[in-house]
C-alpha cells in the first residue's frame, strides 16, 4: 500500500447523505450541464444534470436540480479526459467506482475540463508542466519552478509517495497535507497562497501553486528595506482580510506566524500567508481540535506564537475555535513593529510558560496610540479577543502617522533586543564582524542559499579594510549575547540546532586565546 489521497473508505462513488448546504452568495457561482453518464454494467447512455459548488459535484434527473441523487467532495477524486469519435468523454473515479461523463459540446466539455481540473487529482504532470531549477528543500517535499505549456511560471511542491512503513512513521504529515490541500482548495484570495493544481503518478504527488517572486516577512532581505506607515497599515488590513476569508470559510490556520508570510517582491503591502499544512475545518463540533507541534506530550508549531489555548488544549481538552489565528497574528504584528517576540525565552520550557500566560507590555515607541490593535488581537482568552472583521473597522487604519519601519532581520528575546539597542559595541551585525577579522564559523559566512530560494537567508560581511573594528571585551561577551550573534547569522533551524551550546563556549574561548 502506497499513500494515495484518494483512500478507498469503503464508500460508493457518490454520497447521499448529509448533503451540505451553501449560502445564497454560493449558489449563485453554481455551474450547470447536462452529460450522458454511460451505465456500468450494460454500457447505456443515461442523460443526467450535473452541477459544481465550490468543492462539490452533485446530479439529479435533468430539469429537475432540486432533487437531488447524490453529490461528491471534489479533492479525493482522480479526473481524466479522452475523445472518441468526436465525443469527448470525462473519466471521474472515487472509493474504486469510476463514471463516464459523455457530451458532443466542444466548448462544454473544455468549461468543464478546466474547472474540474482545479477540483480533482490529475495523473498528467509530466505531459503538462516542465520542472524548473531547484527552489527548497522540506522534511518530506521539494519546491521547484515549473512552467505549463503556455509559459507560464508556477511553483510546485514534489512529495515522494511512501511505503506502508514510512507512511505509518510520517502519517502525520499525510493528515497535514491532506489538510493544506483542502483548505487551499477553497480559497481564491490575493494574500492567500493559490493552489492551482494536484498531480499524482506511481512515485511522487505534486502541488502546483503560484510562484511568489518575494522573501519570507523576516529576513536579511526585508531588513534592509525602510518602509513607510501607511504600508504597515495596508500589510495589517490585507493579512486580516486574508484571515477574515479563512474564517468565513470555516477554517482556521493555526500556524500564522512570520516564517509562513511571504511578501510579494518585497513588499510589504503585498503579504501572501503560506503553509496550510495545520489548517482544519471548524464545522466539525463533535471532533476535538488536536493542538499543533511537537513539544513533549503537547502537538505545538510554534510556542512563541501559537494561542493560550492550543498550548493548554492536552490540560483543558476543551475545544478552540479560529480565534487562535487572531492571537498569533497579534504576536506576529508585535514582533514587526517592536523587533522582538514578547514570550520568546532562554529556551522552550520558559517560551511555552510566558506563551500560556500572555501576559507582555507594550514598550514605549513613537507609533500612535491606535497600535493598540495588538493588545485587543491577543488578548489571553478568545472570547475577550477581536475578530478578524471587528479589526477591519479598528481605528488604526484610520489615523495618519508618518514613521519609518525597518523590520528585523530576525527574532530576538526582550532582552537581547534592548542589548542590542542599549550597548553600542554590541549589534546584531557584531558576531559577522568578529568572525571577519578573526576567522571564526568561516564554514557558516561562506555558505549560502539557492539564490532561488525566496527565503534568501545568506549570509554576509562588510569587508571594508579602512573600518575600524570595535572588539567588545570578555566581559561584554556572555553566552546570552552569543546568541544575539548567532540570530544575526541567518542560519537555517538545522544549521542552528547543530550549533549547539558548546559551540558558543569554544567561540568564547578562542577569542580569549586571540585577545
Amino acid at each position: 500500500m502506497i499513500f494515495q489521497i484518494g483512500q478507498n473508505d469503503g464508500r460508493k462513488f457518490w454520497c447521499k447523505n448529509n448533503i451540505p448546504n451553501f449560502d445564497v452568495e454560493e449558489v449563485q457561482n453554481v455551474k450547470i450541464a447536462n452529460f450522458y453518464k454511460i451505465g456500468k454494467t450494460f454500457g447505456q447512455k443515461c442523460l443526467r444534470q450535473y452541477f459544481l459548488i465550490k468543492q462539490y459535484l452533485f446530479y439529479s434527473d435533468v430539469g429537475n436540480f432540486k432533487n437531488i441523487k447524490g453529490y461528491v467532495r471534489l479533492d479525493g477524486v482522480y479526473l481524466q479526459f479522452q475523445t472518441v469519435n468526436q465525443e469527448y468523454q470525462i473519466y471521474l473515479r472515487n472509493n474504486g467506482f469510476q463514471i463516464i461523463l459523455c457530451t458532443d459540446i466542444a466548448e462544454q466539455f473544455k468549461e468543464w475540463s478546466y474547472i474540474l481540473s482545479l477540483k480533482c487529482i490529475l495523473t498528467t504532470f509530466e505531459k503538462d508542466y516542465k520542472i524548473g531549477p531547484l527552489i527548497g528543500n522540506g522534511s518530506f517535499s521539494t519546491v521547484y519552478e515549473c512552467w505549463n505549456h503556455e509559459g507560464e511560471l508556477f511553483a510546485v511542491k514534489a512529495i515522494a509517495k511512501q511505503s506502508s512503513k514510512q507512511l505509518k512513521i510520517n502519517k502525520q504529515y499525510e493528515l497535514q497535507l491532506l489538510s493544506e490541500i483542502n483548505a487551499l482548495r477553497e480559497f481564491n484570495h490575493e494574500n492567500i497562497l493559490k493552489l492551482h493544481q494536484v498531480y499524482e503518478n506511481a512515485e511522487k504527488l505534486y502541488l502546483v501553486t503560484e510562484y511568489v517572486n518575494g522573501y519570507e516577512l523576516i529576513s536579511k532581505a526585508t531588513s534592509k528595506i525602510p518602509y513607510s506607515s501607511s504600508e504597515l497599515q495596508s500589510f495589517v488590513y490585507r493579512m486580516l482580510l486574508a484571515i477574515h476569508t479563512i474564517h468565513s470559510q470555516n477554517i482556521m490556520h493555526r500556524d500564522i506566524k512570520p516564517q509562513n508570510i511571504m511578501l510579494r517582491n518585497g513588499q510589504l503591502h503585498s503579504p501572501i500567508l503560506i503553509d496550510f499544512g495545520l489548517a482544519v475545518s471548524t464545522q466539525f463540533k463533535d471532533i476535538p481540535f488536536p493542538s499543533c507541534g511537537s513539544l513533549g506530550y503537547t502537538f505545538i508549531s510554534n510556542p512563541s506564537y501559537s494561542a493560550p489555548e492550543i498550548i493548554r488544549f492536552e490540560e483543558t481538552k476543551k475545544q478552540y475555535n479560529s480565534q487562535c489565528d487572531i492571537f498569533s497574528f497579534g504576536v506576529t504584528l508585535f514582533a514587526i513593529v517592536f523587533g522582538y517576540n514578547p514570550f520568546k525565552g532562554n529556551d522552550q520550557k520558559t517560551t511555552v510558560k510566558r506563551n500560556a500566560d500572555a501576559y507582555f507590555e507594550i514598550p514605549s515607541s513613537p507609533y500612535p496610540s491606535e497600535c493598540n490593535l495588538i493588545l485587543l488581537m491577543t488578548k489571553k482568552y478568545p472570547k475577550d479577543r477581536i475578530t478578524a472583521q471587528q479589526a477591519l473597522n479598528h481605528q488604526f487604519f484610520k489615523v495618519k502617522f508618518y514613521l519609518t519601519i525597518n523590520l528585523p532581520m530576525s527574532i530576538m528575546t526582550k532582552q537581547q533586543y534592548e542589548m542590542s539597542k542599549s550597548d553600542k559595541n554590541i549589534n546584531v551585525h557584531a558576531s559577522l564582524e568578529v568572525d571577519w577579522q578573526f576567522g571564526l564559523n568561516n564554514q557558516f559566512l561562506n555558505s549560502s542559499c539557492s539564490p532561488k530560494n525566496q527565503k534568501n537567508r545568506t549570509s554576509t560581511v562588510n569587508s571594508n579594510p579602512q573600518r575600524k573594528l570595535t572588539v567588545p571585551s570578555l566581559d561584554q561577551i556572555d553566552e546570552f549575547q552569543l546568541d544575539v550573534y548567532e540570530d544575526s547569522i541567518e542560519l537555517s533551524h538545522i544549521e542552528k540546532l547543530k550549533m549547539n551550546q558548546n559551540h558558543f563556549y569554544n567561540q568564547k574561548n578562542l577569542l580569549n586565546s586571540i585577545l
